[in-house]
């Protein structure tokens, strides 16, 4: 599993199904590559081979929906 997939597994449900299919690899792609960028450590640890840690796990889901929630509401999405 690459980093970019584990970071995505991390998305609540909800915030999926409301991304238009046509732009969700867009919009994931975007997501991972901020991430990669604005928090190298945390990247880094999805990076590792197997699961993550519990407290990677922790940071990376709190990381990734609050860039989702932001992202939906500027786009009137929730």
């Amino acid at each position: 599993m690459t980093a970019n997939e584990k970071i995505i597994a991390l998305v609540k449900p909800e915030y999926m199904a409301k991304i238009p299919r046509l732009i969700r690899g867009h919009a994931t792609k975007g997501t991972c590559n901020l991430i990669a960028r604005e928090f190298p450590e945390a990247y880094a640890e999805a990076e590792k081979e197997g699961e993550l840690s519990a407290e990677a796990k922790e940071a990376l889901t709190i990381i990734v929906n609050d860039i989702f929630e932001e992202r939906m509401k500027k786009h009137n999405m929730l």
